[in-house]
């Protein structure tokens, strides 16, 4: 007896449903890679947007700490005796008002 070549329905969509199937996976892997792609990408953005917070936070405390200096050397500076100082000593300036002259006669 001769085997005779007859397909039945399990053999007749083998080749179809592997072409699928490769298909299939193939979109899944891709749809996993390019999910773990996005979030690696927004990750990083969070962790630079993070990162530029800090630096403009301890910034921001250096250059408070500035003005307060700054505000109270101004509060040193205007101090009436300190003007009166600084105009004498370093710019050279004298009282307008004349000061008053004592003299002393001695009497023989």
């Amino acid at each position: 007896m001769k085997k005779s070549n007859i397909k039945t329905h399990l053999d007749t969509d083998k080749k179809n449903e592997k072409n699928g199937n490769i298909f299939f996976y193939f979109l899944l892997i891709l749809m996993i890679v390019a999910s773990l792609v996005g979030y690696m990408y927004i990750r990083n953005g969070k962790d630079a947007l993070t990162t530029r917070n800090f630096a403009m936070k301890s910034n921001n405390i250096k250059l408070e700490q500035e003005i307060k200096f700054l505000q109270s050397e101004v509060n040193d500076l205007s101090r009436p005796g300190q003007i009166r100082s600084i105009a004498g000593e370093q710019l050279g300036l004298v009282n307008s008002t004349p000061q008053p002259d004592a003299i002393f006669v001695k009497k023989k």
